[in-house]
């Protein structure tokens, strides 16, 4: 069957293990070629096409709900359920989605975008299943690395005290993005190398097939006694038994007939089973296979004969990159800068800091909230901690963040990754929430750097402050440059632009684009000055004072929620203190953005140069 004309897994009833493994080839095929084209998410997608199409077989979908842990490795799952003539607009405008989405199919029962949340939705779903007495099988499949997050442990918790059934695969691959790390991930290296049990079982079945007469009877004897055997010699998978599942694995994730049949077999249970099944990340793409440092995790368009991504041709780099340089100067200069990543080295391009201060170097594995309270605990003791943290993920530490970070005022710097619209992973990915949800909390600093040398002198000016201190900066790439760091005033906004008819206040990126803006309306005779607001919280009351007392339109412009944004800060204060002025903040309305690129995304919120300044210029006839 080609793989475009697949309208649903139903074909997948009647196919024998020679045809499972050609249309494993030919998906896997599929993946890489489409993938090259659109960038997405590689190697996770590539380990278990053969997992996914074992699970489909077994199970009826959508009667059956099949959860994917994040989701970003759902793409054989999209094309066995019909989506695979959609894939040439994957993760774009208007396409398909990256992740799993109830309104793009019925065959899509949850859908996430952060790790670990698989375990417990599925619980939800037989408990739902159990009171309506509705008979169907409810199946989540989790990561290795997903499964050492906190979130999951509590959903592991109360599975595990619950008689129902429910079925979790834990698609083991040694890897989440870059290599795994902890005690969980240790305690499955341990399951993963003991072939002792396997090797027994094997040997002792063919041995005693041989024997006439009395093979039969000790065989089952000793199925009787499989549970002793297998406590000797996997002691360790053990810890899922005496949480309350049963336990098989671990299991070959590319060996259909191993798979079908423990598939098979926990389909029939009536209690919590776990499968623990290995796959390796990145089969059948030799560059994805050998990756080890999270490249071809998620990727942007590659020649897929060569494996060369395919780079723009400027001397930008990534924010990410910018920072990371500057952080580890300033580490050689000071011995108690820590590095602390929530499993996002790569991603965060923390590397070369962890190749040069190992031992400065801490990744924790997905567990965010536990970064911020082991970094609040560091700065405690006189140490800077410096957390690397994407916005959406730091999200899910807003409670460490305002309860010990910022009640005891400790000198923790984050360095909020990927602010701002993030384009082609969409609304579980948009960092626009965070001006808002950390404003509000008392004693935190908040900033944002226009470019390169004003993310050297926010940085430093970051460790030598004795409060909690976030730097938020986009995936955009930028020039970078060599300065010399200097300390900024806290509070203090920059005029970077003198402007006699109106001013743009704004930051970050959006900087140049104010700039932009300015150019456009002094075509149209108009003159608009910009203000850099690198100090988002707090502001510098100053220089608004001035403005306001200056009677110009003012208008704030950001790549934020507008609800709790810099914005609606600057109105309310304003209000307070008997201003009359007219301003007029642009911003992301109360809407969830989804994916696409960057340039589309903004012109569709009406947010790019072209439809400010015609709005600008509305309100200035």
């Amino acid at each position: 069957m080609n793989v475009i004309d697949i309208k649903n897994p139903k074909f997948l009833k009647k196919y024998k293990k020679n045809d499972l493994i050609k249309l494993s080839h030919d998906i896997r095929e599929f993946l890489i070629d489409n993938i090259s084209k659109t960038g997405g998410h590689l190697s996770s997608n590539l380990g278990v096409v053969d997992l996914t199409i074992a699970i489909h077989k077994v199970f009826d979908s959508p009667k059956d709900k099949i959860i994917f842990d994040v989701g970003h490795q759902s793409y054989t799952h999209k094309i066995l359920t019909g989506r695979a003539k959609d894939f040439k607009s994957l993760r774009q405008f208007n396409g398909l989605s990256g992740f799993q989405k109830r309104s793009e199919s019925v065959y899509d029962s949850y859908e996430a975008g952060h790790s670990s949340t698989s375990l417990s939705a599925a619980l939800g779903f037989a408990l739902a299943r159990d009171l309506d007495k509705k008979d169907y099988h409810v199946i989540a499949v989790i990561g290795d690395g997903s499964i050492s997050n906190g979130l999951a442990y509590e959903a592991l918790n109360h599975i595990g005290s619950l008689d129902t059934p429910l079925i979790v695969i834990l698609n083991d691959n040694e890897m989440s993005i870059n290599e795994n790390v902890g005690a969980m991930h240790n305690l499955l290296d341990k399951i993963r190398s003991n072939n002792g049990y396997k090797s027994m079982k094997k040997g002792t079945k063919s041995f005693l097939d041989k024997i006439p007469y009395l093979g039969k009877p000790i065989k089952k004897f000793l199925s009787l006694t499989k549970e002793s055997i297998k406590k000797m010699y996997l002691k360790e998978g053990y810890v899922f038994e005496e949480l309350g599942f049963e336990y098989y694995g671990p299991i070959n994730g590319h060996d259909y007939k191993e798979m079908l049949a423990y598939l098979e077999r926990a389909k029939k249970a009536n209690h919590p089973v776990l499968l623990h099944v290995i796959t390796e990340k990145g089969k059948g793409y030799p560059y994805s296979e050998e990756d080890l440092d999270g490249v071809w995790h998620g990727v942007t368009p590659f020649d897929k004969e060569t494996g060369e991504i395919i780079k723009k041709n400027d001397d930008k780099i990534g924010w990410s990159s910018v920072i990371s340089k500057k952080l580890v100067k300033l580490a050689s200069e000071d011995k108690d800068i820590i590095a602390i990543t929530p499993a996002m080295a790569n991603g965060s391009k923390l590397n070369e800091f962890k190749k040069k201060y190992n031992d400065r170097f801490i990744d924790v594995g997905i567990a965010e909230e536990h970064a911020i309270v082991m970094a609040n605990a560091l700065a405690l003791e006189g140490k800077k901690p410096f957390v690397s943290i994407y916005s959406t993920f730091l999200q899910r530490a807003y409670d460490e963040v305002q309860q010990d970070v910022a009640r005891m005022n400790s000198n923790v710097v984050l360095g909020i990754d990927r602010a701002g619209i993030v384009g082609e992973d969409g609304e579980t990915h948009q960092g626009i929430y965070d001006v808002a949800y950390l404003a509000h909390i008392p004693n935190m600093i908040i900033t944002a750097p226009k470019d390169a040398s004003e993310a050297g002198d926010l940085l430093y000016t970051a460790f030598n402050t004795k409060a909690p201190f976030a730097i938020r900066y986009s995936r955009k790439r930028i020039l970078d440059n060599e300065s010399e760091f200097k300390k900024l005033e806290i509070g203090s906004w920059e005029e970077v632009k003198k402007g006699l008819d109106a001013v743009i206040i704004t930051y970050g990126d959006f900087v140049e684009k104010a700039l932009e803006i300015s150019k456009i309306l002094f075509k149209h005779q108009y003159s608009v000055g910009v203000i850099n607001a690198r100090f988002i919280k707090p502001f510098d009351k100053k220089m608004f004072d001035t403005l306001l007392k200056s009677n110009k339109k003012i208008f704030v412009y950001e790549e934020a929620s507008l609800i709790g944004s810099l914005g609606s800060i600057l109105c309310t204060y304003a209000e307070n203190n008997n201003y009359q002025n007219n301003i007029t903040c642009f911003g992301i309305k109360d809407e969830f953005i989804r994916q696409g690129h960057y340039d589309l995304v903004l012109e569709s919120l009406k947010l790019d140069p072209e439809n400010i300044s015609k709005k600008i210029e509305e309100k200035l006839k």
